[in-house]
């Protein structure tokens, strides 16, 4: 097995792995932010384990912290919290497709603080994005009597999860922007941190409304063990394999599958099901999300080709 091939193997896995967050999630009888501390908490440790396996704990020591590094991490663990509660309180398919808008919250918050130019294509993209969205929540649906119609009236029924869900993508948007900072902390270390970051801002959190365990059975306990180690310990792993293998785009690209399996997984085994617009909507935002990872990825080889060409 050639590297490109064991690259994209263990990546499509950890991938399908991560989108069975909602399997678990939905069979833990606590609420969404213990789940993620109990996942970030397992990526810490697992990390730790692998870095002092591989002699790297020195990077650890020699890294210094700074308020991006933090506040990188402090957000993947909110995004993390509030995803996971988003599929308790939605369809799966909607906090999934949800979440993923994260990419384009990134290139709205470097357009407005980095001063990074959008292109009229990179804009186009963002408009896919946003429509999506306005089909996913409802705002713009469709029957038969009515045609397309527009309204500011959700759905009660999912109305807390989709709000979570968009929550848990701006998150996931301030952590891809924050991790644009501080290139120089390797990935390893960068992982360790994130994880570490994460699991205590969902600790401050707990101060502020302490969790409660009350209607943890046995099976709960199982569930939340078995998530710590596939999607904590074994998604994390293979991610970590991945990495040596693939470029960042080429990640960011497959990781996309998770929205199919979570989607999947809401479809198969909760009876859940999607409207046309909402399908629609899901394809916009993953087609507006993939199409501006590839974007970055022609402008860094077109970066490095003239680089190459001048020097």
């Amino acid at each position: 097995m050639n590297t490109k091939t064991l690259g994209y193997t263990t990546m499509i896995v950890s991938a399908a792995l991560m989108g069975c967050v909602g399997l678990f999630a939905r069979n833990i009888n606590t609420s969404g932010d213990v789940i993620a501390f109990t996942r970030m908490t397992v990526g810490a440790i697992c990390i730790f384990a692998l870095m002092y396996h591989q002699g790297k704990i020195h990077l650890i020591k020699a890294t210094k912290l700074s308020p991006t590094v933090v506040l990188s991490g402090a957000c993947l663990g909110l995004c993390l919290a509030a995803y996971v509660s988003s599929t308790q309180y939605t369809t799966l398919a909607n906090a999934v497709f949800l979440i993923y808008t994260g990419p384009v919250f990134s290139t709205i918050l470097a357009a407005v603080f980095l001063k990074e130019k959008i292109s009229a294509l990179t804009g186009g993209l963002l408009t896919a994005v946003f429509i999506g969205c306005l089909f996913i929540i409802g705002i713009i649906s469709y029957d038969a009597t009515s045609g397309l119609t527009m309204s500011l009236s959700f759905s009660k029924e999912t109305f807390i999860g989709d709000m979570l869900g968009l929550a848990s993508g701006f998150g996931y948007g301030l952590y891809l922007f924050f991790s644009r900072y501080r290139t120089d902390v390797s990935s390893d270390s960068r992982s360790f941190f994130n994880f570490t970051s994460g699991a205590l801002a969902i600790a401050i959190c707990f101060m502020v409304n302490p969790p409660s365990l009350a209607e943890m059975d046995a099976s709960s306990w199982v569930w939340l063990l078995a998530m710590g180690f596939f999607i904590g310990f074994g998604a994390l792993t293979l991610l970590t394999i991945a990495a040596k293998h693939l470029k960042a785009a080429e990640l960011a690209c497959v990781s996309y599958l998770e929205t199919v399996v979570g989607a999947g997984i809401g479809i198969a085994m909760f009876g859940e099901s999607l409207t046309m617009l909402q399908t629609v909507g899901g394809i916009l935002v993953i087609g507006g999300g993939m199409g501006e990872i590839v974007i970055s990825m022609a402008k860094k080889r077109a970066s490095m080709k003239n680089a190459s060409v001048n020097g």
